[in-house]
């Protein structure tokens, strides 16, 4: 239940890329599970959305009047058949957890992880820290900072391996998460760094990895982390799946979403993304 509405931010009172010295850091305990689950990446601060954010998460800021961003991905996963989510709270995380509590508001579970390093290190080490907590069906890593459709990640559901959500006619500009496929569609190169001219399809930075692929993808962020390789985007340990030509897109050009990253942006993203959005219940 929403009771104030301030700064566009709803406060309840209720509840890297790939293209082709070691610091030890402590093993993730928790042991692996059987179902269908999401991993959502909100710890940062969202600089770039100030004075938006600068007393409110940025999953916290609110789309239209119907709920926030974080509201809109968790309803639309749970539609999709994840039955649990963790979150990787940093910033404000206290605001996080009195908004979204144990997820039953949802028809799920949200269990929670707290990178306490959020302020010096990048996403890739907030995925580390979820590792244990992987579905062995499938698990969807979602960046908070992208409004997407409920019907994105069922679309990724049916696709018969591991994907990430892709539009193949949003404009390609330099410095955007940017995908180039080989001559079957597999993904080439994922990348901030490629040549536009060379790719084929923007990333909506929603990722489904299936069965083994989370494997290859977890061994490749410890690998990471235990080199102190910080400083860099989860899409970064995707590069065996690359490799191997295990990962596909999701074609997502008919359906609305948006990154949110600017004032600018979330301004856009409610006029323009937030009223084709397509729901099955209301937030």
């Amino acid at each position: 239940m929403f009771d104030t509405h301030q700064n566009g931010c709803w406060a309840s009172w209720v509840v890297g890329s790939y293209i082709g010295s070691p610091v030890a850091y402590p093993a993730n305990p928790n042991p692996r599970v059987d179902f269908m689950d999401a991993v959502i990446l909100a710890a940062g601060a969202g600089t770039r959305l100030r004075p938006l954010t600068a007393q409110c998460p940025k999953c916290l800021l609110a789309i239209g009047a119907t709920g926030t961003l974080l509201d809109h991905q968790i309803h639309s996963l749970a539609e999709a058949g994840v039955t649990r989510v963790c979150l990787v709270v940093g910033y404000l995380e206290h605001m996080v957890r009195e908004h979204c509590g144990d997820g039953s508001r949802y028809g799920l579970d949200v269990t929670y992880v707290n990178n306490e390093r959020w302020e010096s290190t990048n996403s890739i080490y907030s995925l580390y820290l979820t590792l244990g907590d992987w579905g062995r069906q499938g698990t969807f890593l979602c960046n908070c900072d992208i409004l997407f459709d409920a019907r994105l990640p069922h679309r990724m559901t049916q696709m018969g391996g591991s994907c990430i959500a892709a539009d193949t006619q949003r404009p390609r500009l330099a410095g955007e998460m940017n995908i180039r496929l080989d001559s079957e569609e597999r993904v080439e190169a994922i990348s901030k760094q490629l040549d536009p001219l060379t790719t084929q399809a923007v990333s909506a930075q929603i990722i489904l990895l299936k069965l083994s692929d989370g494997d290859l993808v977890r061994e490749e962020v410890e690998r990471m982390v235990a080199n102190d390789t910080l400083d860099t985007f989860p899409t970064a340990a995707y590069g065996p799946l690359v490799e191997q030509r295990r990962l596909s897109i999701a074609d997502v050009t008919d359906l609305p979403w948006a990154e949110i990253d600017s004032v600018e942006e979330y301004d856009q993203a409610c006029q323009t993304c937030a009223p084709l959005l397509e729901r099955s219940r209301p937030v």
